[in-house]
């Protein structure tokens, strides 16, 4: 059973089977390192976009539930990922402390990392079209 951990509420409304983390980035790291030790497996990249944390309020990653051991190479993406964010950890940007329309474009970008992944494993509608801030206002507006 594939298993979506986001701090993303705008993804977390469109996903099939979902666990929303009220928190940060790091928050979403440690649960699904949680996850990982009981048994899940990752399916995503705990590090995906290639963005610095601190430059990445939202984190979702896609886990495959198993009880058991822990897979050692989940594991060991997992515990990277964390140190990476603990790094940084009083830099990193949490959502509730962004104005909304600069909370809206990180929690886009998010998406669309995940957009192919969430497709590929059936967590999401594929019909369903994420929008920044600027073009959910233009489209309010007659738009696009």
């Amino acid at each position: 059973m594939y298993l979506v951990i986001t701090n993303n509420s705008e993804l977390f409304k469109n996903v099939k089977a979902g666990f929303f983390i009220e928190g940060s980035a790091l928050d979403v790291l440690i649960e699904t390192r949680t996850r990982i030790h009981l048994g899940s497996i990752l399916l995503t990249s705990p590090l995906c976009g290639n963005l610095r944390p601190e430059h990445q309020p939202f984190r979702t990653i896609i886990i495959d539930k198993h009880e058991g051991l822990p897979d050692l190479a989940s594991l060991s993406l997992i515990e990277e990922a964390v140190k990476i964010y603990q790094s940084c950890a009083n830099k990193i940007i949490k959502p509730e402390n962004l104005d909304d329309y600069v909370r809206e474009d990180y929690a886009f970008i998010d998406c669309e990392l995940m957009r192919v992944s969430l497709e590929q494993y059936g967590l999401i509608d594929t019909k369903i079209q994420f929008q920044t801030a600027a073009l959910r206002t233009k489209n309010s507006k007659g738009g696009i």
